[in-house]
């Protein structure tokens, strides 16, 4: 990737941003934002009917489980989300090379589903809440297996948002309103995770369904399996590494803690979590138009790039200063008045969605399509390192506080490393140019 001439005039770069949100992106993103706000905010609906009616301590076993089911999601899917993606984005104008792709991508899935069993048994041993409720275990394991083997990575790489989108948010939305029909009291935890996992099934067989409808079906095979794992292995790590920080919070805490503290944990962080979620949208439609633009056209990716830092930084400034400021208002009104140690833990987490924000921009966006997957994996590592070792000196000190200070200080490692990587290629900030590489 080479950086583009030096920016025009403010009028004109002001214009190049207009042109460049209405375009397809533009559509795409504000598709992914509709049906993604409408599948945030009916589940965002339960977490005030759960947290009061499950009480702190079996609302925490759920978040609990909850964390392990979504990192665990993470493993399936070993970062094809972004591998696949990225693949499909830059050939798919060769049908051939689709039907393999498709077949090694699912193929290597189902060698990590098979894999994953004997972990998920010895949790079962290990783990004293699963010896005590397997059901949420269970549970907790077929929402991971069916969310990470969703092809949503092939809608996402022809830049078809609709299809994923709307399944997956009608998944959401299912298991939402089924909450309110079948949870009652703390002894129907385990229903929140069954519902879950069942409209998630719904929702991955319907996209599945519509693949082998455009492409023919192609058994998978064992080398052609293994080695399209092998080459998707280093965003594997990646991926899995970042859930350390980012999935697998109240998981961690809860092999630290007791499910009271995982309660005030977790209603902090799905409430902080509810608002960075707004920019995965973004993030969707853009990833593959700069993974498309970024080995044939500089001066396009990088007013693609300019677009999303005003945008991610915009909006990830306005969440922060929002959590922070009404942090004992949110908790009140969305989690009780037996969660008021919650509102601590969501003023340190306010500094999430600016940090995110950076880190998604430069990273998922910038490094992954410029091939500078290796600095991006290594930050990413060290800082799941670093939130673990972190959580393990604070929480039995802290409490959810001390997780809460663990997770920030990783997300500062990723932000602000990725910006020296940039500034270090010879990019800019302002006036904004990409690093000339080769």
């Amino acid at each position: 990737m080479s950086s583009g001439p030096d920016p025009a005039p403010d009028y004109a770069q002001v214009g190049r941003i207009q042109r460049v949100l209405a375009s397809r992106l533009a559509g795409d993103a504000g598709t992914l934002y509709v049906v993604h706000v409408v599948g945030m905010l009916v589940p965002l609906l339960t977490i005030p009917y759960l947290a009061r009616v499950l009480r702190p301590t079996a609302w925490g076993t759920v978040v609990f489980a909850q964390s392990l089911g979504a990192w665990l999601a993470l493993v399936v899917e070993y970062g094809f989300d972004l591998s696949a993606t990225r693949a499909v984005a830059r050939h798919r104008d060769s049908r051939s090379h689709l039907v393999g792709l498709a077949a090694g991508v699912q193929g290597g899935k189902l060698i990590l589903l098979l894999g994953l069993l004997p972990a998920v048994l010895a949790m079962f041993w290990l783990i004293p809440i699963f010896r005590q409720q397997p059901a949420l275990l269970v549970w907790a394991c077929v929402f991971a297996m069916v969310r990470g083997y969703s092809p949503a990575w092939y809608f996402l790489g022809m830049e078809r948002v609709r299809a994923p989108a709307i399944a997956e948010t009608g998944a959401k939305v299912v298991a939402a309103l089924g909450v309110f029909v079948l949870v009652h009291h703390p002894g129907h935890a385990w229903r929140v995770l069954a519902l879950q996992a069942v409209a998630m099934t719904v929702a991955m067989c319907f996209l599945t369904m519509l693949m082998y409808r455009e492409l023919p079906f192609r058994a998978p095979r064992l080398a052609q399996s293994i080695r399209t794992l092998r080459e998707s292995f280093e965003i594997f790590v990646f991926r899995s590494s970042s859930g350390l920080f980012l999935q697998a919070n109240a998981f961690i805490l809860g092999l630290l803690a007791t499910p009271q503290v995982v309660g005030f944990f977790g209603g902090a962080e799905k409430i902080i979590r509810a608002a960075i979620n707004l920019l995965h949208p973004l993030s969707q439609a853009l990833f593959p138009r700069v993974s498309r633009s970024a080995s044939t056209d500089p001066e396009e990716t990088r007013r693609l790039l300019l677009t999303g830092l005003v945008l991610f930084v915009s909006l990830g400034m306005i969440m922060g200063v929002t959590a922070l400021g009404a942090a004992p208002i949110l908790v009140r009104v969305l989690l009780g008045p037996e969660y008021g140690e919650a509102v601590p833990v969501l003023r340190v987490l306010s500094v999430l969605p600016p940090l995110i924000a950076i880190g998604t921009l430069f990273g998922i966006q910038w490094a992954l399509p410029a091939g500078l997957e290796r600095p991006f994996y290594r930050l990413v590592v060290a800082a799941g390192i670093l939130n673990i070792l972190l959580a393990a000196l604070l929480v039995p000190r802290y409490g959810a506080l001390g997780m809460a200070v663990s997770i920030a200080i990783a997300e500062v490692l990723v932000a602000g490393g990725l910006i020296l990587v940039f500034l270090s290629k010879g990019g800019r900030l302002w006036p904004f140019a990409l690093p000339v590489l080769k």
